[in-house]
């Protein structure tokens, strides 16, 4: 009992305030609890404990306890004294209810029990271990399967008509060589003709026709000198032109050169590097994953072929993705609708991995697609629809959300 008094400067009032505890309690209301433990609960009432024993000891309660024990679900083994055994065996963490029930009111009091399975362990977690690292031992086949660096069509293209242009002005540029070649020998031969007629003649020209001679032999050594580097350069021009046209038959080529298997189709190859990139991006998140949950010793078994399909699950939503985009119903900066030769693989291999790691979100972005593509008023008329509690349900169905999923 509480008494309330307010009093003034002339005056005063009071009143009874009466507390009473719950009609009926449980001590301890929350417990996390391992294979083969056992915890004792009481039971409180407003008249006192209904066992003589307070704590975990496990004393016997009287015969005549007022309180009923109700476990749920019915895991382990409760007795009528409210001491609660855990099974030896928990295939996972599961949440039960110790229920104390007044036989005289019907009143209840609940305490919560986590039942913690112990971590997965064993040649089991190994052989995950291992396989985790064959996955990523893939990221050594797409180093092989890479395409080769080569220049866009447009590209190999214009870089062969420059090189055409080149050759053909070192062509011409070697001909004016060539023509002074010519005019120089000439020059050369008509003044050694003159300058061994004055000396036969003796008159007093000779030093003068020498001197013409020896300026056209001056002459003709340049314009051959001019001509030999003329034709080198015409030659580096017809090599560099050479280069470039098989540059621009392999861009255009459907196939490709590569490291694993020799010659293989541009469009195949891109295929096989979705495909491991898709691969590579799950084992980035199983990695993730699987580190934490052993770091942390909550690993669990169930959880396994999770682990095992993850893989092929991100391969496979990696190349839905990829033809999605090649065929035009997404948008994404890597050449949609272009050909396998102007397709840029670091973006497609940067989008596969991504999709491969991120597959919710991917397919989340899919059913997007679809439900554009596919849009129908139909449902409207359907009979007998879901109520809300169930659409909700199909919805959680349909992503796949899972409580206690091992991702990150």
């Amino acid at each position: 009992m509480i008494a309330v008094i307010a009093s003034g400067d002339t005056d005063s009032g009071s009143a009874t305030v009466s507390l009473t505890p719950d009609a009926i309690s449980v001590i301890p209301t929350k417990v996390d609890l391992k294979p083969n433990q056992s915890q004792q609960f009481v039971a409180v009432v407003a008249g006192g404990p209904t066992s003589e024993s307070q704590g975990t000891s496990g004393q016997p309660a009287t015969a005549a306890s007022p309180v009923l024990w109700i476990l749920s679900p019915p895991v382990g083994t409760l007795d009528d004294n409210g001491l609660y055994r855990v099974p030896a065996d928990i295939p996972d963490t599961t949440a039960i209810s110790v229920t104390a029930s007044s036989k005289a009111s019907g009143k209840q009091a609940t305490a919560t029990v986590s039942l913690m399975s112990p971590p997965w362990s064993g040649r089991g977690v190994q052989l995950l271990g291992l396989y985790l690292f064959l996955v990523f031992s893939l990221v050594f086949l797409i180093v092989l399967l890479w395409p080769p660096a080569l220049p866009s069509p447009d590209t190999a293209k214009a870089n062969r008509i420059e090189a055409e242009k080149t050759l053909d002005d070192r062509t011409n540029d070697l001909t004016q060589k060539e023509i002074a070649v010519a005019k120089a020998q000439a020059r050369l031969t008509t003044a050694k003709a003159a300058a061994t007629s004055t000396a036969k003649s003796a008159t007093t020209q000779t030093g003068s026709a020498q001197t013409d001679a020896t300026d056209a032999q001056a002459d003709l050594d340049t314009a051959n000198s001019a001509r030999s580097r003329s034709g080198e350069a015409r030659d580096f021009a017809a090599k560099d032109l050479q280069k470039k046209r098989e540059i621009e038959e392999k861009v255009n080529n459907p196939d490709i050169d590569t490291r694993l298997v020799g010659r293989i189709n541009r469009e195949l190859d891109l295929l096989w590097l979705v495909l491991l990139s898709g691969c590579l991006g799950a084992f980035l998140h199983m990695s993730q994953s699987f580190s934490d949950y052993i770091g942390n010793k909550t690993i669990k078994e169930s959880w396994a072929w999770w682990y095992y399909l993850r893989p092929f699950i991100g391969s496979g939503l990696a190349l839905v993705f990829y033809t999605a985009i090649r065929g035009g119903f997404m948008s994404i900066a890597t050449g949609s609708n272009s050909s396998a030769s102007e397709l840029n693989p670091f973006g497609i291999v940067g989008v596969s991995a991504l999709v491969g790691m991120f597959s919710k979100a991917a397919t989340m972005k899919l059913g997007e697609v679809f439900d554009t593509l596919f849009k129908t008023d139909k449902a409207k008329d359907t009979k007998d629809k879901l109520s809300p509690v169930q659409n909700t349900t199909d919805a959680g169905k349909s992503t796949g959300t899972s409580t206690g999923t091992p991702t990150k």
